[in-house]
């Protein structure tokens, strides 16, 4: 099984600065000694993630996520722990050498190395001496060479198995094929998914291909663009084409321009306009918001200036405020796509649409023309309006949005309000909990309480009060297994704790997140020898108290049977001798 020395593992975590990298992925701000941000493991809308620089662990004190910077690159990019560490060693100028058999990789290393391969390989192909008239193509449509290199956009084959027996050339495992997405599978056998197609390979935050979109070049072909299916390492409806190029531009500008397809971002971005993103082969999600209101709280929509882009728009609008996004629609001319648009206008075009950019709700009722709209019209529109702004949680945006209204087709601002609360009242009734969400594990009885206080202010950085834990614990004492394994490694410690290595100690997501939690946690402000003694005091009483119930419970069962329950209440007798000695 391939390996890495551990001295070379400590030397990468050593060297990484976990708020840098985490910063790479979410937006981070500074609270007192930590950081916090939106939490990207569930669906957060309140920072809750904390990141602290000095232990160099993070955990969310929301869902329980928790860990180091490998735990976090393994949880966020779906990756293995040994890529993690090559990742950082390759980000921090480390050299990672792997010991063992290259075929011992996980599931996900062979599918990020299948991906990889392809994707190199479509893009070559596209500069092959027999393809010029599909580069050709691409160079008619604006794009330059560099910018093709830079996406590396590719051309997948006309065959059925040219990729196919490419990869099996190359020794990948059956499930390696069946499980990338590349391929498709009938009752004739295994064949290429993507043929005769333009590709646009799909990265992930870090840069790595997770997934391809395929343009067809022939005419004949139903289906213009096909992408990849969910994969283990790719769900279209969590991810946004483009992000890993746009994050930092995002970031600076404060804003996202959203467009539909492929070539709209390439274009975009070739012309200047770096922070577009595009929905992966879908329509926009909440997933995709939540990406989204990482970076910024404002986006500019620029869909497709028909019908089908209108309703699109409207709709990721709507989403979007839901999400805590500003939406701001800019007019694409009628019958044009950002792609023809930006090649006819430039960026500063664009740029100058942004200024002019509308609102969501005055780009709804222009495209639906309102004012020509009949009143039975007027009022199922809107209704549908009202249905979409009952879900967004801020007051403030719900009534400008209804005065807007109101004002637009002349009806009493006071209707609208009761409409929206008859609506929001409706929504309560039918809204449930999400079972699905994930919470916390979390140590609840008395004993566990104090086994955890103990633990945790035998972690803490204060070498004072570590010191007066082991000055007074009975390691045995420590009954459950994972904190008796924490105090196992932290009472030797005598010198500063790393946090960080400490979490590599232990193996499996909810042991890492129960660690970091742990670890995270500051110890209660107060007498620490007292709060050492009244620990130690349960774990000594509260095993006591069990065994003084089991008794009585026996006692119980010897009396309602007949039989003489003497040696029971002596039994009784002494360990309640033994509590009172206790103190």
């Amino acid at each position: 099984m391939a390996r890495i020395a551990q001295d070379v593992i400590d030397r990468v975590r050593d060297s990484a600065n976990i708020v840098e990298v985490i910063s790479q992925y979410i937006d981070l701000r500074k609270r007192g000694q930590n950081f916090v941000g939106i939490c990207p493991f569930h669906n957060d809308t309140h920072p809750s993630l904390y990141v602290s620089p000095a232990k160099e662990i993070y955990k969310c004190f929301a869902c329980g996520a928790g860990g180091n910077v490998f735990t976090f690159l393994m949880e966020y990019d779906k990756i293995s722990f040994i890529d993690a560490v090559k990742q950082l060693g390759d980000r921090y100028g480390i050299e990672v050498q792997l010991s063992g058999a290259e075929s011992d990789k996980d599931l996900y290393s062979n599918l990020f190395d299948i991906h990889d391969f392809s994707a190199e390989l479509y893009h070559k192909n596209l500069f092959s001496k027999s393809n010029g008239k599909i580069l050709k193509y691409l160079l008619d449509r604006g794009l330059t060479e560099e910018t093709i290199r830079t996406f590396k956009v590719g051309y997948s084959f006309t065959g059925w198995e040219d990729l196919l027996k490419k990869v099996q050339a190359q020794k990948y495992k059956d499930e390696v094929i069946e499980k990338s997405g590349l391929f498709t599978k009938s009752e004739k056998g295994i064949y290429d998914r993507f043929r005769n197609r333009i590709m646009f390979p799909i990265f992930n935050h870090s840069g790595k291909v997770i997934a391809l979109g395929g343009r067809t070049m022939d005419r004949d072909e139903p289906a213009k663009y096909i992408n990849s299916p969910d994969t283990p390492l790719y769900h279209k409806s969590n991810v946004l084409y483009g992000l890993h190029f746009s994050r930092q531009p995002i970031r600076q500008k404060k804003a996202v321009v959203l467009v539909e397809g492929y070539m709209d971002l390439i274009q975009l971005y070739q012309a200047g306009i770096t922070n577009v993103v595009a929905a992966s082969g879908t329509a926009l999600t909440e997933r995709h918001v939540q990406q989204i209101k990482k970076f910024t709280n404002r986006a500019y929509l620029a869909y497709d200036g028909d019908r089908a882009g209108t309703d699109a728009a409207i709709r990721a609008g709507y989403l979007l405020f839901q999400g805590g996004v500003e939406p701001l629609v800019l007019n694409v001319p009628a019958g044009k796509d950002p792609d023809d648009w930006v090649r006819e206008v430039g960026a500063d075009g664009i740029r100058k649409a942004a200024k002019n950019a509308q609102s969501l709700i005055n780009f709804e009722l222009d495209s639906r023309e309102v004012e020509q709209l009949s009143s039975t019209q007027q009022s199922e529109l809107v209704s549908n309006i009202v249905f979409n702004i009952a879900r967004i949680g801020d007051s403030i945006i719900q009534n400008s949005i209804l005065k807007n209204i109101a004002q637009r087709i002349k009806i009493d601002e006071r209707e609208l309000v009761q409409r929206l609360k008859r609506e929001q009242s409706r929504q309560r009734i039918n809204v449930g909990t999400d079972s699905n969400e994930a919470q916390p594990l979390e140590y609840s009885s008395l004993l566990q309480k104090a086994q955890i206080l103990l633990v945790k202010m035998l972690a803490s950085d204060d070498p004072k009060i570590r010191q007066m834990v082991r000055d007074q614990l009975d390691i045995d004492l420590i009954s459950e297994p994972l904190l008796k394994r924490l105090a196992e490694q932290i009472m030797p410690l005598y010198d500063e704790i790393n946090y960080s290595s400490l979490i590599d100690q232990f193996k499996g997501k909810q042991e890492k997140e129960l660690v970091a939690n742990i670890l995270m946690e500051e110890v209660p402000q107060g007498e620490p020898e007292k709060e050492i003694k009244d620990c130690i005091l349960v774990l000594k009483a509260q095993p006591l108290k069990e065994k003084i119930k089991a008794v009585r419970f026996k006692i119980r069962e010897l009396e309602d049977s007949g039989q003489d329950p003497l040696e029971a209440v002596m039994e009784e007798a002494m360990l309640q001798q033994e509590l009172r000695e206790l103190g």
